[in-house]
């Protein structure tokens, strides 16, 4: 076994093992894992056992992961731990992109160090044992950014890219909302040739379309709708529809202060996508539409300060040197992180989300510091060296 393979063998057993022992020893704690039974579980369950839901009008709210957990449990029965060794499993394929976009971008070392920060991230080890689809949308994202931070110099490369775009979005129907920035940089940024680029961009588009049909076809029959991912996806689709469309003004209805919901405004939902810790409890707030927060023990602080607040310092490093040394691989990073944190600080409140992006938030860090150690190594030097 050469030197490479052993060092990817190690992190993806560093990351799945962490993974089954906190699963091991705080499976049945429900401080940290509330429930096992979760939605995605039990609809997952049932359609292993009844393939039915292909041609009746049920239509998951993402049907990529409930698709993969119910082959899943045909398999193996369905069990909660068959689930969390899904996510474990993800996790472990997941340093791999870390080790190659850090080794071949950044630095020769700062592949392993990505690699083990993300084995040892706090909040991916504990979300990794909830029956969830946070793991398999990182895995699927971090796989993405991996083809996109490449150069482009073959047109099979927007054949991936359209496949794995696809397969995003059956597993996360958001990531409709963030097509047209994909379809934008690759139509102008993909090469350095203005034609090279719309080509990629047209085969990106084709394909993806190309890939999308089985499931639109299948909607068409069972619902009678022209949806191409899920029914539940015109949650994302229908404000736009509404603003093309430009109805009629609804009659103005009086409902009662108390019944009404107001959505957390973009500044609330920031705040709480990018925070560090908690340190006393955040009651609800009906009025503003928040719901009540436990605080978080003076040791789960302590962690998250070790695994995620210690980054960002050097992530935002990494995002000033990737804008004035123009380097492609942490723009795309940056990017990707940017642009998803704004999209998502309009629909929700909390930092379930964030787990999307910290491979990246990690690989940014790292060149932060890379950068910040160069300048150091350099300053002693005269000018002609340095």
């Amino acid at each position: 076994m050469t030197p490479d393979r052993r060092t990817l063998l190690a992190l993806f057993s560093l990351a799945f093992g962490l993974r089954i022992l906190f699963a091991a020893v705080f499976g049945t704690n429900p401080d940290f894992i509330p429930a096992h039974d979760t939605y995605a579980f039990r609809i997952a369950e049932r359609m292993a056992g009844d393939l039915s839901w292909l041609t009746t009008p049920f239509s998951p709210s993402a049907p990529g992961y409930l698709m993969l957990l119910a082959a899943v449990f045909t398999v193996f029965g369905a069990s909660w731990w068959a689930a969390v060794v899904v996510n474990a499993t993800l996790a472990g394929f997941i340093t791999f992109f870390l080790h190659r976009i850090g080794e071949r971008r950044i630095g020769p070392r700062a592949g392993i160090v990505a690699g083990v920060w993300f084995a040892l991230f706090a909040h991916q080890i504990v979300f990794s044992t909830f029956t969830t689809r946070d793991t398999l949308v990182t895995f699927l994202f971090t796989w993405l950014v991996y083809n996109l931070v490449a150069p482009f110099r073959r047109m099979r490369n927007a054949l991936w890219l359209a496949f794995l775009a696809t397969l995003l979005i059956m597993t996360d129907s958001m990531f409709l909302v963030m097509l047209p920035l994909l379809v934008v940089y690759l139509g102008r940024f993909a090469t350095q040739h203005r034609v090279l680029s719309l080509q990629y961009m047209f085969l990106f588009l084709a394909f993806l379309i190309f890939f999308n049909l089985p499931w639109t076809v299948r909607n068409y029959v069972v619902h009678e709708r022209f949806v191409p991912i899920s029914i539940q996806a015109e949650r994302y689709t229908a404000p736009l529809a509404r603003l093309l469309q430009h109805p009629a003004p609804a009659p103005e209805i009086k409902i009662p202060p108390g019944a009404i919901y107001v959505q957390p405004r973009f500044v609330d939902n920031a705040r709480e996508f990018w925070r560090v810790v908690r340190i006393a409890d955040a009651p609800a707030a009906p009025a503003r539409g928040i719901r009540a927060e436990p605080a978080w023990s003076l040791r789960h602080n302590l962690v998250s300060i070790a695994t995620y607040g210690v980054l960002l310092p050097f992530m935002l490093a990494g995002m000033i040197f990737a804008v004035r040394r123009r380097h492609r691989s942490a723009l795309i990073m940056t990017g990707a992180v940017l642009s998803y944190a704004i999209v998502r600080g309009f629909m929700t409140g909390d930092d379930t989300p964030r787990l999307v992006i910290e491979p990246l938030i990690v690989l940014l860090a790292m060149y932060g510091l890379h950068e910040l150690l160069r300048l150091r190594s350099n300053a002693g030097q005269p000018p002609a060296a340095a």
